[in-house]
């Protein structure tokens, strides 16, 4: 389950961007490339886990998913896919060159003052 790894990078990222002052977290978004293989569920419970005893024990993750694109090695068309690996429409091809979709992206962290 590489999930929890993601979840130990997450918490460090949210520690990094935060000041040593006293909030709390509350609510912390991402964006997951389709092609990145986490199961968003699976990432939130980790998450829960990962969380417990901190400043973000409790809160909420949103993970929105966002396609992947890929550029086919066959006919050269560039394309989008939502899942693991992409066809291309012109050819048929599966796969290509990886173009976005396999990254995860901390885009923002809702704090309350404690």
């Amino acid at each position: 389950m590489h999930e929890l790894s993601l979840a130990r990078d997450l918490m460090g990222a949210i520690e990094r961007k935060l000041d040593r002052g006293k909030v709390r977290v509350v609510r912390v978004s991402v964006s997951v490339g389709s092609a990145a293989g986490i199961v968003p569920e699976s990432l939130r419970f980790a998450f829960r886990v990962v969380c417990e005893g901190t400043r973000a024990d409790g809160a909420e993750l949103s993970v929105t998913t966002i396609a992947a694109r890929s550029r086919c090695a066959d006919c050269g068309i560039i394309f989008e896919f939502d899942a693991l690996i992409g066809r291309c429409p012109g050819c048929g091809r599966l796969g290509g060159e990886l173009l976005s979709g396999d990254e995860m992206i901390l885009r923002t962290i809702a704090v309350a003052d404690v």
